[in-house]
This record gives structure tokens, sequence and C-alpha cells, in this order.
């Protein structure tokens, strides 16, 4: 097949959507399909590149600090990229993807969509997160702008597909994992010397409101073990300054940097537990390159986080934005280092339902079904062709 993937942004290593989609890239063409990407490209690596999306200084420097950008539609290097394709993937529901949806149904090339982001990804941003008006209008934008015209939806996780069944996405809801690459593994991996006698949790993720570093830093702080415990925080973001100065509290400062994939891996080989407290989260992609590693997991049981879908044990598992409940199971693994150990083999097991591989399997299946099913004409608010929002689960136990 010919694919093109469109999304804002691909070739940076500093944001969850562009990483899953140069994995989903590479792993279409080693399948030998024909793959183009339409997204920001300033070096102009192909002759599909874009310019990014300016909205003034302030505004696109907060854009920016979230790791975030936008890209400039173009109204020829759209066509160029659609024209001969045999399906198109649309990443994002800003403004490059619902005028790649437009210019799919009007050259009648079959496209289907992601659903990357939830509306409080962004209202979070703005201390929003919990204003039903906003995110309920941002619900719908999200709908009448993009998704009511594709009728197939791939989904990180069942979390997603249900929240888009309640908000009446019309549409076949397909849950496939973004997978992990198969280069985090379990290996063999010492404990650097400067943390040999240390408990070792980390957690990396994009510093940002919403996935709550602020819980760790107080739940360590108010463990019996507070002493043994080294915090390892990766990644980039506005509130990086925040939780460093708030770190200073803590009797052992945490290890604060952005790793290489290599650095990346051997951690999540060392490293004791990896706490995941995300308020909100599509799927969680470190979570999964962590459980591949055999680090297990400690993740929030918020109603808007996928990451729960990562964990096997009732004590990996603590209750949304409680920090003294984080605090408890945090000691209650440093005191049980038998378990921790046999939970390691159990989890990388786990992770295997989880691979790229297995994930490729179930997105060329979607784009048969969506070539088959095309209908350039398709409306999901159009009474008459509308079809119910339907689950498509691939993680189901059969």
């Amino acid at each position: 097949m010919v694919i093109t993937l469109v999304t804002d942004q691909f070739y940076q290593n500093n944001h969850g959507t562009s990483v899953s989609a140069q994995r989903f890239y590479n792993g279409l063409v080693s399948r030998g399909h024909t793959v183009r990407v339409l997204a920001i490209d300033e070096d102009n690596n192909t002759a599909y590149a874009l310019k990014e999306r300016y909205f003034g200084k302030p505004i696109t420097k907060i854009i920016n600090s979230q790791g975030f950008q936008f890209a400039k539609p173009d109204k020829e290097i759209l066509r160029k990229s659609i024209e001969g394709a045999d399906i198109v993937h649309i990443y994002m529901p800003f403004k490059l993807g619902y005028k790649a949806i437009e210019m799919c149904r009007e050259m009648n090339v079959p496209c289907t969509a992601a659903f990357h982001i939830v509306p409080e990804n962004i209202t979070s941003t703005l201390y929003l997160e919990d204003s039903a008006l906003v995110n309920g209008a941002l619900w719908k934008k999200f709908y009448d702008t993009t998704y009511r015209y594709v009728n197939h939806i791939h989904c990180p996780s069942l979390m997603v597909a249900k929240q888009l069944e309640k908000h009446k996405f019309h549409a076949n809801l397909h849950v496939i994992s973004n997978g992990y690459n198969d280069i985090f593994k379990v290996q063999k991996e010492e404990k650097p010397c400067l943390f040999k006698d240390k408990f070792v949790v980390c957690f990396i993720g994009r510093f940002s409101r919403e996935k709550r570093h602020d819980l760790i830093i107080k739940a360590v702080n108010n463990s019996k073990y507070r002493d043994k415990i080294q915090l390892v925080f990766g990644g980039k973001g506005p509130t990086k300054k925040h939780i460093m100065k708030m770190a200073k509290k803590l009797p052992v400062y945490p290890m604060f940097s952005f790793f290489s994939k290599d650095q990346l891996i051997s951690l999540l080989n060392f490293a004791d537990l990896y706490i995941h407290p995300a308020d909100i989260e599509v799927e969680g992609m470190t979570c999964i390159e962590a459980i591949a590693c055999g680090c297990v997991p400690l993740v929030s049981d918020s109603p808007k986080s996928a990451t729960p879908q990562f964990t096997i044990n009732d004590n990996s598992i603590f209750e949304n934005g409680n920090w003294k409940d984080l605090s408890a199971k945090i000691d209650w693994w440093i005191e049980h280092p038998e378990e921790l150990k046999m939970q390691k083999e159990k989890i990388a097991k786990h992770a295997q339902e989880f691979t790229v591989e297995r994930s490729m399997d179930y997105y060329i299946e979607m784009f048969e079904q969506a070539i088959h099913d095309w209908d350039k004409d398709y409306d999901g608010k159009d009474k008459k062709k509308a079809i119910k929002p339907h689950i498509i689960n691939h993680y189901v136990k059969k």
C-alpha cells in the first residue's frame, strides 16, 4: 500500500505522538509499504515538508513550551502527499488534520484518524481541566471539524474508545496500542555506584501540570524510607523549574535529565519502581517501555488515564491525586523485595501484549477495513449515514 501519515510533528523526539508516528512509519516500511510523511520539516527531508504555523510570539511560546508545534497547511503539498495514496492516516484534530480530510473527500481517497489528545491535555495548561463547559466545547470542535467524517478511528487505549463512545463519535473505534519498540527489553543491568544503596524510583514524562510530578515529591517526602529513595525524572516542560524547587525539601535530591534511548533502557532495567501519577493519559508510552524492561509500575487510577492497563498487581495502583496512598504503596514495595523481584518477571511478560509488531497487524487490518468501507460523503451527523459507535478491542482475552 501507499500510505500517507499526516501529523503536525514527526521529526522531533520530545513528543509521544511523534515518537509513536516514527515507530509506525518504520513498521510499515519494514513490511514493504510505501509511506509518505506530511509534517513540519524545516530541513525539507521530503517533498511533503511543511512550515510551522505561528500565532504570535507569546502564544507560540506557550505552545512550544508544551513540546508541541502546529503545522501550516499548504494546499499544493497536501494534494501532492494524498494523490495516489491508498489511504491517509490523520494524527491530530487540528488545522492540518481537518484540511487533509477535506482534501481526501475532494479527491476520493480513503482516510482514517487517530485520537491522541483529549481536551484536558489542552485545558490543564490553563487550569481549566475541570471545566465541563470548556472541555465540552473542545470535544464538539474535535468531532465537528475532524472525526465526523471518518468511520474508522484509532484509539490508543480502551479508555479513549470509551470516551469517544460516550461522546457519540459515530465510527468504528479500534483499540490499538501505539506499542513499544523491541529495543526495550529485560537485560542485566547493575545500579550505578551512586545509587548502589538506594531504592530507585523513576518517572519519564513531560513536565506539565497533568503529569503530577508533585505527587511523587510529596509521597516520597512522607515515606518511612525517604532517606533511602532516589528519584529520577526524565523529560522537559514548563513545570520543571517548579518541581526542581519543590524537590529541595527531600533528603535525597532527585536526578533530572533528558535521556537517550540507551540511557533510558539502562535506567528502566536497574530502577526498582516506575511511577506514573498522571491525571490525564491517553496511553502512557513510557509506562509501556518501563514494563517491557521489567520495571514494576505504580500508577494512578484516574478515570482519565489509560495506564492502569499496564498493571497486574493491586499494589501497583494508587488513588488518583492521593499522595498519602502513593506513599503507602511505595513503602509496601520497599518492604516486600521478594514480591518486587517476582513481579518484574511477570510484568515483562504482560508487556508482550503491547509490542509494536502486534500493533502493526491491527493497524493494517484497520486500514484494509477503512479502504473497503470508504465513503467520501460519510458524515457522522447525517442520521441516514451515521453508524453507531462500535468498539473493536484487540486486547480482549479470547
